[in-house]
């Protein structure tokens, strides 16, 4: 798999590490500002960037209703320790009501 792609549980190891913060790309100015507090850095400027990737949930409920149910479910179980570390769920990006996995 494209390392792009895997999951981040694999790739940062979260049951290894011990970290005591956690980002994330959605919120990447809210939580820079917060790191930088408990950093106690209080002379760091840094311009505010608009949305991480501009895309909305309404674009990703409109990409992944594309996909048949089968790709969704194989999807659910690759990222599904993802999803549970960073407190995703992913009925927030696929609007299915009968996807039974």
């Amino acid at each position: 798999m494209d390392t792009h792609w895997q999951p981040y549980s694999t790739v940062c190891q979260v049951c290894k590490f011990q970290y005591n913060f956690i980002g994330k790309y959605e919120t990447f100015d809210d939580d820079f500002h917060l790191l930088l507090k408990r950093l106690n850095v209080s002379d760091w400027n840094i311009e505010k960037r608009r949305g991480a990737s501009g895309h909305k949930t309404r674009d990703y409920q409109q990409l992944y209703s594309t996909l048949p149910d089968h790709l969704i479910c194989q999807l659910k179980r690759l990222y599904q320790e993802d999803f549970q570390f960073f407190n995703y769920r992913i009925e927030d990006y696929v609007n299915r009501t009968q996807l039974i996995c």
